[in-house]
């Protein structure tokens, strides 16, 4: 059977409307004190791969970690700014608040950088 583009294609790669980092602060808002394990469960990644992508949003200010023992607890920084040009001005509260709804951002992870 022919596939043309009138045919949808059910064995194709989904399309990812956001980025991993996008993901991560979107599970991190909802449950601060994932583990590694489960972070790369959900996002369907290598526990490393998770673990990367943890470390640069750090690094670059959208997320604070308070280590804990063995536990980590994350913090998303609600009021950093993405540097991309096609998200002029966006801060992390606005990107959050565009997929799940001002309404159930945590107020008390709610930190100014």
């Amino acid at each position: 059977m022919r596939n043309d583009e009138s045919t949808p294609r059910h064995d194709a790669q989904p399309i990812h409307l956001l980025s991993r980092y996008t993901h991560v602060l979107l599970i991190l808002t909802k449950n601060p004190n994932i583990t590694m394990r489960e972070l790369s469960i959900v996002l369907e990644v290598t526990e490393r791969t998770a673990l990367r992508t943890l470390n640069e949003l750090e690094r670059k200010g959208f997320i604070s970690v308070d280590r804990r023992g063995r536990n980590n607890w994350y913090r998303v920084l609600f009021d950093a700014q993405s540097a991309s040009r096609f998200e002029n001005n966006c801060s992390t509260r606005d990107l959050i608040g565009m997929v799940i709804g001002h309404e159930h951002i945590n107020q008390k992870h709610v930190e100014v950088i």
